[in-house]
């Protein structure tokens, strides 16, 4: 998949600087910021952000970049800390999201899941112990596929792609397997369900052994025993009960309590009784003495309209209110109005409401009454209540005196037979513990059976899927064929007993003339062995169309190779061939190196030169 940086904003330190398809050479002296610049076009691609130099933490605030994935161009965002879950912002076509960097709550997309999908990457947990079945599991991040697009400056001339790191080294491992088809999807699938699988089966398998070791030596190692023992316990509980429901119809009898704890119920339905019609009698009140405030605000309303009516009675016009000129009550028959010329609408006198103030106050009067005969009856329910109170008192007291007379006579009895009770609940739930230990550990064997049964299943499944046709030992020959072509084409020094330059099937790391990586002594040779090496995983890619990133970043190329004789015309071979290599991919990859001196042929393709007097941090 195409990956290609088009632009680089160091917002903070003021720098942008602009990259093309195919190859960009970064140049100039020690400490001028070549390494810096790569670590920061690793920031954009979803590297962590860590281990910059002092002005680089103290100038740069976000890195911002132009990224071509695959077809789709997007501007990317992203905030110069360390911290995991600092949001980057990200823009394309039809596309504007804000992610986590790299981690984020719970099942969160963050921007290294987004690059994967973006670049086809699967996302897959890998085992951190392959040899172990019960390993912990680490997801593939993608820093862990970009591992193979960057020959760092600290590894170049002694690890390929970090592989004298254990954790690096498995990721690097299964990330090969990866690309190359040997380690699918669906086949990881399946390794994680079997890895899960025989993780619970030895959890279940330990928690039964554990229930063995518990019961052995003890009373309760016979489950046999413990179940005969329990319907005993239940058999001598129910005969405890039954006796205790004996000793209290004794004590009923004894104490001859029976009439009285009838009385005393019948005087609990009384008082219960005498509570309601108190309830009612309380609301009754309350309501007529709501109702008296509304009869005398009417009252006093009626009283306000009869003193009106008194001023207002003899009002007479004695001009037209409309157009002012005089009136006579002659004008027109006493029937009709003299105003109007109608007959006048029926009009209550001061009479009728002279009559209904007699009547209201008449109502008023009797509620006054009404309100009276609830007062009386709340205080008559009252004093019933609290003669009933000290009736049920003096019963209960009685019945309670027989009642202690009569245990304090059968106390030791009592005592015993309660004693016998509470020891038969308590070794009833004991045995009742140890049985369920076993009847745990049956349903762990029962899931133990089970769970080997599904493994059984996966194993054929994971056979399955491993046999199919794969174009694997396709892949490996092309890669060794090419690794050996660039390897002759950038003229690698050849020893005098070569063996064969391959990519070894067990490591996967590289082999030079028959001598694994970490046999090879001179720096430079590694230098020259790991570019040939990564860029034939590039070729080899692009030929097949595999999903490896296809950007390439060298930090360092020729900083431990000579600049004399035969080790400037091999720095000289290096630079042609990724020149010839660039030119031939220009559309599919793109290859960044940093390096302190450059051939005269790379110059055109420098983009960024810098010295002491113009550092990538300015000072």
């Amino acid at each position: 998949m195409r990956v290609c940086i088009n632009k680089i904003n160091l917002i903070g330190a003021d720098r942008e600087l602009h990259l093309q398809a195919g190859l960009n050479i970064i140049t100039g002296s020690i400490t001028t910021g070549k390494t810096t610049l790569i670590k920061c076009f690793r920031g954009l691609l979803g590297s962590v952000l860590q281990d910059f130099s002092r002005e680089a933490k103290d100038n740069i605030t976000n890195l911002a970049g132009e990224v071509i994935i695959g077809d789709q161009t997007y501007e990317i965002i992203r905030p110069f800390v360390t911290t995991n879950d600092a949001m980057v912002s990200i823009a394309g076509e039809n596309e504007a999201t804000r992610l986590p960097a790299l981690r984020g709550k719970a099942d969160e997309e963050t921007y290294g899941t987004w690059l994967l999908k973006k670049l086809n990457l699967p996302i897959l947990k890998v085992p951190t112990a392959p040899t172990q079945d019960d390993s912990d599991t680490s997801p593939l991040s993608i820093n862990d596929y970009i591992m193979y697009c960057h020959l760092r400056q600290d590894e170049i001339d002694s690890s390929v792609f970090g592989h004298n790191h254990f954790s690096k080294n498995n990721k690097r491992k299964y990330v090969f397997e990866v690309i190359y088809g040997k380690y699918d999807v669906e086949i990881a699938q399946l390794q994680i369900k079997r890895r899960e699988t025989v993780s619970e089966i030895g959890r279940l398998q330990n928690y039964t052994k554990t229930i063995d070791e518990f019961l052995t030596g003890t009373p309760f190692e016979n489950r046999a025993a413990i179940v005969y023992n329990l319907n005993n316990v239940i058999r001598e509980l129910e005969i405890a009960y039954s006796d205790s429901e004996t000793l209290g119809e004794e004590i009923r009898g004894y104490t001859n309590t029976d009439e009285l704890r009838l009385h005393l119920l019948e005087l609990q339905q009384q008082l219960d009784k005498l509570h309601q019609n108190h309830q009612y009698e309380q609301y009754s009140l309350e309501q007529k003495q709501s109702l008296i405030a509304q009869l005398q605000t009417q009252s006093s309303r009626l009283t306000k309209s009869i003193v009106a009516g008194n001023y207002l009675l003899d009002f007479d016009f004695l001009s037209c209110p409309r157009c002012g000129s005089s009136l006579q009550p002659s004008r027109t028959e006493p029937e009709t109005c003299y105003l109007c010329l109608q007959p006048p609408e029926p009009q209550i006198t001061q009479d009728d409401l002279i009559k209904e103030q007699d009547r209201l106050e008449q109502q008023i009067s009797e509620t006054f009454e009404l309100v009276d005969a609830h007062r009386t009856a709340i205080v008559g329910i009252e004093q019933a209540i609290t003669q009933k109170n000290l009736q049920r008192q003096t019963l209960s007291s009685e019945i309670n005196h027989r009642a202690r007379r009569y245990v304090s006579e059968q106390a030791e009895q009592i005592a015993q037979a309660e004693h016998h009770r509470t020891q038969l609940q308590e070794k009833k739930q004991r045995l009742e513990e140890y049985l369920g230990l076993y009847n745990r550990q049956d349903q762990a064997i029962s899931a133990i059976e089970h769970l080997k049964s599904h493994l059984g299943e996966l194993d054929i499944a994971i056979d399955i899927a491993n046999s199919r046709v794969s174009k694997f030992g396709e892949y490996m020959n092309f890669l060794d064929k090419t690794y050996q072509t660039i390897l002759r084409e950038i003229r690698v020094p050849s020893f005098s007993d070569p063996g064969p330059s391959i990519i070894d099937r067990k490591t996967y790391l590289p082999r030079f003339e028959g001598r694994r990586f970490d046999e090879l002594e001179s720096q430079g040779l590694k230098v020259m062995v790991n570019t040939a090496h990564a860029l034939a995983h590039q070729l080899t890619c692009i030929h097949f169309d595999l999903q490896l990133p296809n950007i390439l970043l060298i930090d360092g190329l020729s900083g431990n190779i000579g600049y004399e004789g035969l080790d400037r015309e091999r720095i000289e071979a290096i630079y042609r061939y990724i020149i010839r290599v660039s030119q031939a991919h220009q559309n599919r990859l793109q290859i960044i190196v940093s390096d302190n001196t450059v051939p005269e042929r790379a110059s055109e393709y420098i983009f960024a030169n810098f010295n002491d007097e113009n550092k990538l941090i300015p000072l």
